[in-house]
């Protein structure tokens, strides 16, 4: 395995955990229960501290850096089988 892929599959499987972990730790606090004007669909969506934008943010930098994963891998494969690139 290069260097890179497995760089690229540590960084994605940290990021997981440290998405995992931060979600725990925010469940365990007291969530706001009903509407209001603070809320909003940015703070929602993109706000890590105040709403779940840890997911969002988060699962986007796992997709990208698990793709780049695959795409080494394949790239392995693509030359221990000879194939031209």
């Amino acid at each position: 395995m290069e260097l890179r892929m497995g760089l690229w599959l540590l960084t994605s499987m940290g990021l997981g955990a440290v998405m995992f972990f931060w979600h725990k730790r925010k469940t365990g606090q007291a969530e706001q229960v009903g509407t209001s004007d603070s809320y909003s669909n940015i703070t929602l969506y993109f706000d890590p501290i105040n709403g779940e934008g840890h997911l969002f943010i988060g699962g986007t930098l796992i997709i990208v850096s698990f793709s780049l994963f695959m795409y080494e891998l394949s790239q392995m494969i693509v030359s221990l089988i000879g194939l031209p690139a």
